[in-house]
């Protein structure tokens, strides 16, 4: 919008019209082409698909960076003896797990969901799910090289995820960054949007409707 002077016929027509109170406006507001709001030139589909990668991104850099460091995601402690052993109550089973170990199934979880909801939609069966652990996460028994493949599975889950979202992967994700002045070279960038998140309800519902968190 703008405001551009009355004309003489425009300030007479004024008055002429009954409104012949107090002195005649100077000023009308018009509307500029292309000062409005421009629609998005994203589909839907690749807008969720960009919160999605985004996401994926995020929790692929996780898994790499605690796999880089030496961790093992099938240690013995804590996939046989903490989230297998019966006599370990459940309640105590976070307790127990190693801080590592809980940064990964974090990530993992983040990263599956994500797959997942865009492979089956909203609604994910126990069977969808199996496969996905399957596919992209480390289990006890895995070997070496299966742990490798399941590594780069990952990767080229969040490439063909990137290639889904097109360009509204970077708008997505640069103009999320820039809205809470976050810098967007950070490592953990989207991690500290997520935890802001959790006390500010408008941005989780931003985020969640961008397909950042569940």
């Amino acid at each position: 919008m703008a405001l551009v002077p009355l004309n003489d016929q425009e300030k007479t027509s004024y008055f002429s019209e009954g409104s012949n109170q107090g002195q005649a406006p100077q000023y009308k507001a018009i509307q500029i082409e292309g000062a409005g709001k421009s629609k998005s030139p994203f589909t839907e589909g690749e807008k969720k698909a960009a919160g999605r990668a985004v996401r994926m991104e995020n929790a692929v850099r996780t898994i790499n960076s605690l796999e880089d460091s030496g961790f093992n995601p099938v240690n013995f402690k804590d996939t046989m003896i903490v989230e297998n052993a019966p006599f370990i109550p459940d309640l105590l089973e976070n307790f127990l797990k190693s801080n590592k170990y809980q940064l990964y199934q974090r990530a993992m979880n983040d990263f599956t969901t994500s797959q997942l909801r865009d492979e089956t939609g909203a609604v994910i069966n126990e069977s969808e799910e199996v496969f996905i652990q399957r596919s992209y996460v480390p289990v006890p028994g895995d070997t070496p090289d299966t742990i490798k493949a399941k590594r780069e599975a990952r990767r080229l889950a969040l490439e063909a995820m990137k290639a889904n979202a097109g360009k509204a992967y970077n708008k997505i994700k640069k103009d999320m960054l820039a809205e809470e002045n976050i810098d967007s070279s950070s490592d953990n960038a989207l991690d500290i949007l997520i935890e802001r998140s959790k006390t500010d309800k408008a941005l989780r519902a931003t985020l969640q409707e961008r397909g950042l968190v569940d």
